[in-house]
């Protein structure tokens, strides 16, 4: 199940045609092996050369929870991670896509982060996760 929309204004149309783009590639890239879409990630962010700031990439969260809203499969946080730095990608931005993991109890976890802060996360973790890839 998708988080909530964040509340607050409703996301520009820019990006809110972003995260739905970047929701739906990334709902496909995802039925492929991992490592494709880690590699089309690193791939596209290497075409852009300036870095998304924090509000820019809260907006493209707030609308890519938007899109995952309406989807009726699993909207985790490892497509709702993606789709969001792929619509960074979109408008020109980058972003950080992080995939980690934590013990006792096991969990894995996927976000998007812009200067080593997590971007439309808890501001404080209950544990935190190992970051095992940042594309």
């Amino acid at each position: 199940m998708a988080l909530p929309p964040s509340p607050g204004s409703r996301p520009r149309r820019r990006y809110r045609c972003a995260g739905l783009l970047g929701f739906v590639l990334a709902v496909v890239l995802l039925r492929l092996p991992l490592k494709r879409s880690v590699d089309l990630v690193g791939r596209l962010k290497r075409g852009v050369a300036r870095s998304a700031t924090v509000e820019e990439a809260e907006a493209v969260v707030g609308a890519v929870r938007r899109a995952a809203h309406w989807f009726p499969g699993r909207a985790a946080c490892l497509e709702n991670s993606l789709a969001a730095a792929l619509a960074c990608l979109f408008t020109g931005r980058s972003v950080d896509w992080c995939i980690g993991a934590r013990l006792m109890p096991y969990a894995a976890h996927a976000w998007i982060e812009v200067g080593g802060v997590p971007v439309g996360e808890p501001s404080e973790p209950d544990r935190p996760y190992l970051l095992l890839q940042r594309t």
